[in-house]
C-alpha cells in the first residue's frame, strides 16, 4: 500500500477514535451527572419525609386541641341550658308572689 492508499484508512481511524473518544466522555458525563441528581433527589424527598412527617405530627396536636375545645363547648351548653331552666323557673317564683 501506499502512502497515499493508506492516508484515508488513518484519517478513518483517528477520526474514529476520536468519535468514539468523545461519546464514551459524553456517555460517562450523562452518568455522573444522573448520579448527582439522584443523590439530589434522595436528599430532596429525605428532607420532604421529614418534613410530612413533623406536619402529621402538629396536625394531630392541633385535632386533638379541636376535639377537647368541642367537648368543653358541649359541657358550657349544657351548663347554660341548666342555668336558663334555673332563671326560668326563679322568675317564675318572683312573678307569683
Amino acid at each position: 500500500m501506499t502512502a497515499e492508499q493508506l492516508l484515508p484508512v488513518l484519517i478513518a481511524l483517528i477520526g474514529s477514535a476520536g468519535l468514539w473518544g468523545y461519546m464514551s466522555k459524553r456517555a460517562q458525563n450523562a452518568h455522573e451527572r444522573a448520579l448527582k441528581n439522584g443523590e439530589r433527589d434522595a436528599e430532596f424527598n429525605e428532607t420532604l419525609k421529614t418534613q410530612v412527617d413533623r406536619l402529621a405530627g402538629k396536625l394531630d396536636e392541633k385535632t386533638e386541641q379541636i376535639e377537647k375545645l368541642l367537648q368543653e363547648m358541649a359541657e358550657l351548653r349544657s351548663e347554660l341550658s341548666a342555668a336558663k331552666v334555673t332563671i326560668t323557673h326563679l322568675e317564675t317564683l318572683l312573678r307569683n308572689r
